[in-house]
């Protein structure tokens, strides 16, 4: 990783320049163009932004002499420190437009010149980055202090990446077919239903459709046109003044900033809401291609929500509605059906219910000697913790949703429960089992990408082993039971096709995996090998998941069978 190039570092004399000031009076152009520019540009390829022909088409040609001491400025501080300087960074860009567009509903921009503008939107980045430096590392002696040796690396790497992962590390093509994939398994859903169909109704004259399925059509070429792109930098749609004309410009202009309300905006609410600037009649800009995406489907809960509290009420408590009998009743179940087609036993938890066992696994999964158990949870953590690097909040809320709420176990906890009950007999649907002889491995289902986080599975499977411990000392043998892993469903998504088709072994996945979460110290000579164990021992199940499919099938192992199967069953296109 690079280094954030910061007041401190280029800029001392600013002393403690605040962003907030510096961002007062600039020119809404200046302001627009350059940060949806600036994200572009860092989100084209996988490394950073070359700080040369970022500052010459950051400064105009009147900010000259300024742009060039700048750069000698950076240049000096690399031969000197030997860190390479990173001056674009995305996150300080959101907060830029983010701030910017609170400043424009106050009526505060416009007020300074083109050329003030471009300084003072420079200094602002490395106000930012300073802020973004600062809550990187201000937790690190409380870390140390507060974990076991073991654990700090992961902490640490956790409390760093967790606020922004989901919006700096992803892979465009990967996460749009999912996207797809989920929004037809909902929609799919929703004509099951009286309600289901109302919502849908409503989606429809929300977005004057005359289908749901024509909502991807119209979505898409956004999509398309941010993966076609030939370089780096902003984007713009332009529409032609032709017959669909106006159903084009009615459509974005919904997807499009407005009025920009105040508000505890912690996590980019507003600018996800509304991913597209309008430039001008014909002119849309795209802020952020991953929140253009999260119109396909992650944004749709939130849309489907407000929808169904206008007018007349459809459903009482619609999170717990929909993540119950969707998320889990319906995505989950469905996926799990299409990918494992001929499994030795293979039980849902409404099943499991039904024959009287009490707290069963989400889904139990048997092949061979293997079981696999599931919790599927589609949670998610606030914006305001998780954008707080507070690391004492987040590992609190991270357990309450994890581990134990109260007195009741969750996640973790249900995975140990239905351990024990497994090894002890008590549960006996499945006369395959055997204890002594069949592997368990413990897996977590989770919807939301911020669950990705570099660090994260590491610190719930040590949880997992303290609770496991928990039942060595009551006298159960655990001595098959595999470390916890973390699976997002989108990495299942992309691995149901290889799956169903029998090209991979299910646990061969996460074996591979194991070589790297768990850290062997015995196999390190030196300090330097004990570190890289550690590093390798950070990034989530969804990374090794893809290395292991490059080594063994080669870079073209994704599968559009399951995609394929949905389109033709929706009759689309």
């Amino acid at each position: 990783m690079s280094q954030l190039a910061e007041l401190k570092t280029v800029f001392p004399e600013g002393g403690n320049l605040k962003y907030e000031d510096l961002l007062k009076g600039i020119r809404k152009d200046t302001l627009t163009k350059v940060a949806t520019y600036l994200i572009g540009k860092n989100l084209f390829s996988d490394e950073a932004v070359d700080n040369l022909p970022a500052l010459e088409n950051w400064f105009s040609d009147g900010n000259k002499v300024f742009a060039d001491d700048m750069y000698n400025r950076i240049i000096a501080y690399e031969k000197q420190s030997g860190h390479k300087l990173t001056v674009v960074y995305n996150i300080s860009c959101l907060k830029i437009l983010q701030y910017g567009l609170e400043l424009e509903e106050q009526g505060l921009l416009d007020q300074k010149s083109k050329e003030q503008s471009e300084i003072d939107l420079f200094l602002a980045m490395l106000a930012l980055n300073q802020n973004e430096d600062y809550h990187h590392t201000k937790d690190i002696e409380k870390i140390k202090a507060g974990f076991s040796e073991s654990i700090v690396p992961a902490a640490l790497m956790l409390n760093y990446s967790f606020p922004n992962q989901d919006i700096t590390n992803f892979h465009f093509e990967d996460y749009n077919g999912c996207q797809v994939i989920k929004y037809l398994f909902l929609f799919n859903f929703l004509e099951q239903s009286n309600e289901g169909k109302e919502l849908i109704k409503r989606f429809c004259d929300f977005f004057n459709l005359k289908n749901w399925q024509d909502y991807l059509g119209a979505v898409f070429p956004l999509i398309l046109a941010w993966t076609k792109r030939e370089h780096g930098g902003a984007l713009d749609m332009v529409l032609e003044k032709n017959n669909g004309y106006n159903d084009s410009y009615q459509f974005l202009k919904k997807l499009a900033l407005g009025n920009y309300i105040k508000m505890e905006d912690h996590d980019y609410i507003k600018i996800r809401e509304k991913p597209l600037i309008e430039l001008d009649d014909v002119t849309f800009r795209i802020i952020h291609p991953l929140f253009v995406s999260d119109k396909i489907y992650k944004g749709m809960f939130f849309l489907l929500k407000q929808l169904n509290e206008e007018g007349a009420k459809l459903i009482g408590n619609f999170r717990s509605w929909y993540t119950t009998n969707f998320s889990e009743g319906y995505c989950f179940v469905e996926l799990i059906k299409y990918s494992f087609h001929k499994p030795d036993i293979l039980f849902f938890d409404d099943e499991l219910k039904a024959s009287g066992i009490v707290g069963p696994p989400d889904s139990y999964l048997r092949q061979g000697d293997d079981v696999f158990l599931f919790e599927n949870k589609d949670i998610l953590i606030g914006a305001s913790i998780k954008g707080s690097y507070d690391f004492e909040a987040l590992i609190a809320e991270l357990k309450k949703k994890l581990l134990i709420e109260g007195t009741r176990g969750v996640g973790i906890g249900q995975i140990i429960n239905n351990i024990r009950k497994l090894l002890t007999g008590e549960n006996t649907f499945d006369d395959g089992f055997a204890g002594g002889q069949t592997n368990i491995y413990p897996i977590i289902t989770l919807h939301d990408p911020m669950f990705d986080a570099p660090g994260l599975n590491y610190i719930m499977n040590a949880f997992f082993q303290e609770e496991l411990d928990k039942l060595r000392k009551e006298g159960i043998n655990v001595d098959r039971v595999k470390p916890l892993a973390l699976v997002n469903i989108d990495a299942m998504i992309q691995v149901s096709p290889l799956l169903k088709s029998g090209k991979i072994i299910f646990k061969d996945m996460f074996e591979y995996y194991y070589n790297f979460l768990v850290v062997d110290k015995s196999k390190a000579k030196n300090y330097a090998e004990l570190e890289s164990l550690y590093k390798n021992a950070m990034p989530p199940f969804y990374y090794y998941m893809k290395n292991y499919l490059n080594e063994k099938m080669g870079e073209n192992w994704r599968s559009e069978d399951l995609m394929r199967l949905l389109l033709e069953k929706n009759k689309i296109e």
